[in-house]
């Protein structure tokens, strides 16, 4: 056969058209990832963004110790604890606001927390405040902080 006709009769054949669908594995890889990230948001939200995890009151357990060390080496004021300390008891205890009709569950004395805001109040908003504040507002902040920690576990 002749090389040149045999090279005249593949010039006629067409390569095959592309698939004019969906192209269907681009599409199962898509809906597999849709669903996984439907599937895992939940438990994302849930472990990330929880007030009820127990951290802030390991958190603030913690910078309790450290308050207190600073507060007894007399390196911050008695103001400045009592700022501190109700900034911790409100973050630590998960409360929108530090008020004495917000009791929390973990505070099981109910004079206590009257008197340990009435204090810190004292203390923060008085220009006459009184001379010290008293060690027993850290005990009970301590409690407190230990029993929202036992508590959420």
């Amino acid at each position: 056969m002749n090389e040149g006709v045999a090279l005249s009769q593949l010039a006629d054949i067409l390569p095959p058209l592309a698939p004019s669908g969906p192209d269907w594995m681009l599409l199962i890889i898509a809906g597999f990832v849709c669903l996984v990230v439907i599937v895992t948001l939940p438990w994302f939200v849930k472990k990330h963004y929880s007030r009820r995890s127990g951290l802030p009151a390991r958190e603030a357990l913690r910078r309790l110790a450290a308050l207190r060390s600073a507060w007894q080496a007399r390196t911050i004021s008695d103001r400045e604890a009592a700022y501190r300390l109700a900034t911790l008891l409100r973050l630590g205890l998960a409360l929108p606001q530090l008020a004495p009709q917000l009791r929390p569950a973990a505070v099981g004395n109910e004079q206590w927390w009257h008197e340990t805001l009435a204090q810190l109040n004292a203390l923060r908003y008085r220009d006459r405040a009184p001379s010290t504040l008293p060690p027993q507002c850290f005990d009970r902040a301590e409690r407190w902080l230990a029993a929202a920690q036992r508590k959420v576990r």
